[in-house]
């Protein structure tokens, strides 16, 4: 975000906002179809619960300060 504000203060504001919408429609496309082709793959059960063990892991290691 940093670097697409100060790209936009140098350079044509037109340009910049056109490339950021491109390069966010390319990057939403290969998630979506990289989810897709996982979703064959990994029970929603699944990801659910390693979304939880990650989450968890993050507070332990903020409490302890490794962040």
């Amino acid at each position: 975000m940093l670097a697409t504000i100060a790209l936009g203060a140098a350079q044509s504001p037109w340009g910049v906002a056109s490339g950021a919408i491109a390069r966010h429609l390319v990057a939403t496309s290969l998630t979506i179809l990289r989810g897709a082709f996982l979703a064959n793959y990994i029970s929603e059960k699944l990801v659910g619960y390693l979304g939880g063990v990650l989450f968890l892991v993050f507070v332990v290691a903020t409490l302890f300060g490794v962040f």
